[in-house]
């Protein structure tokens, strides 16, 4: 989980409207205290969306977010979510982000693999 954790914080935070920035370097998470980021916390989740879905549409692995992590996150109700609602939600707001890190960092463990000959 450390190398998608890694490949989030390093292709993802730095965008993020939350994020404290010194000059063009992340620094930390600005969200209030209290307050954890969702893509953080659903990390494994959103790790077995991405790896589930084989699809060129975006709103096939959207769909599996909502199923399989938005339907179990504290900050919803069924169908409704009021930070998904106020774009407040960064696993919303940066879930393509999100998904191109997941498969950056599975796409270079699959070649290393080949490499040393591990199926």
């Amino acid at each position: 989980m450390q190398a998608y954790l890694d490949a989030v914080r390093n292709n993802v935070c730095p965008v993020c409207l939350d994020a404290v920035m010194a000059g063009n370097q992340f620094v930390r998470c600005g969200l209030p205290a209290g307050r954890k980021c969702p893509v953080e916390i659903y990390l494994p989740q959103v790790v077995e969306v991405v790896e589930s879905v084989d699809s060129w549409l975006m709103d096939d692995y959207v769909e599996a977010l909502r199923e399989k992590v938005c339907a179990f996150c504290e900050n919803s109700t069924g169908d409704f979510c009021a930070l998904r609602l106020q774009a407040d939600c960064a696993l919303d707001r940066y879930f393509m982000l999100v998904a191109d890190a997941i498969k950056e960092v599975d796409t270079r463990t699959n070649a290393v693999n080949e490499t040393a000959g591990i199926p």
